[in-house]
């Protein structure tokens, strides 16, 4: 770049744009914050138009049998993520009793385990079949938020098999069913079996309320 139009552009002669002052209000969390809101954005426009060409040529293999190339499992994990930070919000500090924890546990052993596994427990054989793979919560749990997990479990995740339970459940229960999730990457199986035989026998009405 010539000095005149270094000038004109704001530059120093020899100056890269990475160099430049952030402008003014401008802070490097919010300039990578808009970088990953466009990378978002490009991932889910390029999505789109690979879908469009699919559809009209039939080219895209529906079958659960056929497992996601690296390129459309990045995509769709990218639109799944970015959609599910955005309408989460800012994250929740809480912590829960025991007894909502244990009522979580029931809740996650009745609903959730046949999918997401847990300590000592494996999915059940109707999971394994399913695609995207449903993720084990004892692992990636740590990579979401207490909002980002309430949202996942109250509003669901379409075309994933993952249901929204805030059809059905109250948010009070929802939040137990988080709690518990918490636990999970620090619980051995031998903690979950002792919850096990601890709640066994349980049973919840309509409202959550417990039973034996």
């Amino acid at each position: 770049m010539s000095p005149n139009r270094a000038l004109i552009s704001g530059r120093r002669p020899h100056e890269s744009p990475e160099d430049q002052p952030l402008r003014a209000g401008e802070s490097p969390a919010a300039i990578e914050d808009s970088r990953m809101r466009f990378l978002g954005g490009f991932l889910a426009a390029l999505f789109i138009v690979a879908a469009a060409a699919a559809l009209v040529g039939a080219a895209y293999n529906v079958a659960a049998s056929s497992p996601d190339t690296p390129l459309e499992y990045n995509i769709l994990h990218a639109i799944m993520r970015n959609s599910v930070e955005m309408r989460a919000g800012d994250d929740i500090q809480r912590t829960w009793t025991e007894e909502e924890i244990g009522k979580g546990f029931g809740e996650y052993n009745e609903m959730c385990v046949i999918c997401h596994a847990a300590p000592g427990k494996e999915r059940s054989s109707i999971s394994k079949g399913m695609l995207p793979q449903p993720p084990l919560l004892a692992e990636a749990a740590r990579t979401w938020t207490n909002s980002q997990l309430f949202w996942i479990v109250r509003n669901g995740v379409r075309m994933t098999g993952m249901p929204s339970f805030g059809v059905t459940h109250s948010d009070e229960r929802i939040w137990n069913i988080v709690g518990f999730i918490r636990r999970l990457p620090q619980m051995s199986p031998e903690e979950f079996r002792a919850m096990e035989s601890k709640y066994k026998g349980m049973e919840r009405d309509e409202a959550g309320r417990e039973h034996h």
